[in-house]
């Protein structure tokens, strides 16, 4: 493969964002145990700074269950528009690295460093400008991971948090992802998981070696999918690498949500960087739509219709959490995803004024 064939892609990872963010605003914190999340009877923990994962605190983990595992800890909700603030640099120091970013959520992001053939060399040196340039100017920490790809660059980011920085070369895919438990490949929650190793598929190498018609036979076409993770294939490509007709967000969580809490402050969260999105790229959007998954897999969408365009980050959050109270079933079942989602979208040449923003 030549080397303008091969692409360097990045992952930035804040470390344990928002208990960081709380940390630097309040230096009390520091070397606390600080635990940011739901903090009602059903609350799941969001962030866990790292004084609070020596308790063996971790994100996703009930509140009810940190607070006997940790009953010193401060525990304190979300503050989104701070963290906002804060991600809104972050990104604005991405986007002065490269054209193409794409971000994920406030504390993470991929951005494509392939420039005009750079070297790895090359790009690892732009990735680690824009670790020490995060530092800088937010005084925060960040991991980054730079790779060929998607998968295997979030891979890369989470190898030595906090404030790694890892470069995975194309030589040395295999020996990486090789010792990696089944569960880092993208795709595999608790279920698949016990399905592959019920087949003795304990390690990415087991993956990747395995007879391919058994893993058709087991996953049907995601088997496909699984395999080539196994051998560090993806070919999915970022966000801004293409002219999308839609603009949307969403995030699998590794565990069920199930406080309406903390559903509508993700929905909330999603529907402003879809509107970020779209008034960087000029748009103005028409539809605005939500996207759930059960924990049966069972997958639903609910979508209204404006009459006029809007990029108004207020008027899309706003409905999208009218959709989620109105047109969406919750109960303690809980949710796996959530998605937000903007379409029918046109160049925001004229732009009128929304009537309540």
């Amino acid at each position: 493969m030549s080397r303008d064939a091969v692409r360097r892609i990045a992952h930035l990872d804040m470390d344990a964002f928002y208990a960081a963010v709380e940390q630097l605003d309040d230096p009390t914190l520091r070397s606390k145990p600080v635990i940011v999340g739901g903090l009602g009877p059903r609350g799941v923990v969001s962030t866990a700074s790292y004084e609070a994962r020596a308790y063996g605190i971790q994100s996703a983990m009930p509140t009810a269950a940190a607070r006997k595992a940790c009953p010193s800890g401060v525990y304190l909700r979300p503050r989104f528009s701070r963290y906002r603030e804060i991600s809104d640099r972050v990104i604005a120091i991405l986007r002065a690295a490269s054209p193409i970013v794409e971000p994920i959520s406030l504390d993470e992001a991929f951005l494509d460093l392939t420039g005009s053939g750079r070297s790895l060399e090359e790009a690892a040196a732009v990735a680690r400008g824009i670790k020490e340039r995060v530092r800088s100017e937010t005084s925060l920490t960040c991991s980054v991971g730079l790779a060929s790809n998607r998968f295997l660059a979030k891979l890369a980011s989470e190898f030595e948090k906090p404030d790694g920085f890892t470069v995975i070369a194309p030589d040395d895919v295999r020996d990486f992802l090789d010792p990696l438990p089944v569960e880092r490949i993208w795709g595999v929650g608790r279920v698949t998981e016990r399905r592959l190793t019920g087949l003795g598929l304990l390690r990415i190498r087991d993956v990747r070696l395995a007879p391919a018609g058994l893993l058709t036979r087991e996953f049907g076409a995601m088997g496909r999918r699984l395999q080539a993770l196994a051998r560090g294939e993806d070919d999915t490509p970022l966000s801004g690498e293409t002219e999308a007709r839609t603009i949307s967000r969403e995030v699998t969580y590794s565990y069920d949500l199930t406080d309406p809490v903390d559903v509508e402050l993700e929905i909330r969260d999603l529907a402003r960087l879809v509107a970020d999105r779209l008034r960087a790229e000029s748009l103005l959007c028409r539809t605005v739509r939500i996207k759930i998954r059960y924990p049966d897999f069972r997958t639903i969408t609910r979508q209204v219709r404006l009459v006029v365009g809007t990029d108004a980050p207020g008027m899309i959050e706003r409905l999208a959490v009218h959709l989620l109270h109105d047109r969406v079933s919750l109960d303690e079942r809980g949710l796996r995803l959530i998605g937000v989602g903007v379409g029918l979208l046109s160049e925001a040449t004229a732009r009128q004024l929304p009537l309540f923003e």
